[in-house]
């Protein structure tokens, strides 16, 4: 927002000074340089603002966020085997056989189902 009134105060202190300088030739006799001292005031305050509206910068402090939680266990990684050929399943509360046939007795030895 500042730059486009910067931008148009620039223009104005612009214009004013250069018809400040246009009214100054006509009477040749008169040195009133009033006009041009005040429109270059006007410009030289609206560049002191413009640089010194650019060296401010945003008080935004940025924060890393927390990192993610570790992910859960694999519940299919705690299978165990009570016998050779046999493979039990805590998440399923099952046992199954070798060939990946259910193994009833071995659930019901092991879960008591």
């Amino acid at each position: 927002m500042i730059r486009p009134i910067g931008g148009a105060a620039v223009a104005v202190a612009f214009a004013a000074s250069i018809l400040a300088q246009a009214g100054a030739v006509a009477p040749a006799a008169a040195k009133d340089n009033t006009g041009a001292v005040v429109g270059g005031l006007i410009a030289g305050a609206v560049i002191g603002a413009a640089v010194a509206s650019g060296a401010n910068h945003s008080t935004n402090i940025y924060v890393n966020p927390k990192p993610p939680p570790p992910p859960k266990p694999d519940p299919w990684s705690n299978a165990f085997h009570p016998t050779a050929g046999i493979t039990c399943y805590p998440v399923q509360h099952a046992c199954y056989k070798a060939n990946g046939a259910y193994a009833a007795n071995w659930t019901y030895k092991v879960y008591g189902k």
